[in-house]
């Protein structure tokens, strides 16, 4: 986000499908990790003054156990139909 003056801000996600279980999320610099992207929207608000930049990283644990290996597989055929919008709202 960019901005000539300070504006107050917030980061919205809307999944629009199921996600795959063990993608997880992490907000760059932070050490907790969601499980949706929709759970990091308290960390994602605040007030900016010139530039912001938010990264966010994600990983997929996969082959922890003969379970998890069964759903990682069957997370595997369906992430390409993973989607989410994301907003970035700004205002004084």
């Amino acid at each position: 986000m960019k901005t000539n003056k300070k504006i107050d801000y917030c980061i919205k996600f809307k999944s629009k499908n199921e996600k795959p279980e063990n993608l997880k999320f992490q907000i760059q610099g932070k050490d907790r990790k969601y499980t949706r992207l929709e759970d990091m929207e308290q960390e994602l608000k605040g007030e900016i003054n010139k530039n912001k930049r938010i990264i966010i990283n994600w990983e997929w644990e996969y082959d922890k156990n003969k379970i998890q290996d069964v759903q990682d597989t069957k997370d595997g055929e369906t992430i390409k139909k993973y989607e989410f919008t994301i907003y970035a709202i700004g205002g004084e």
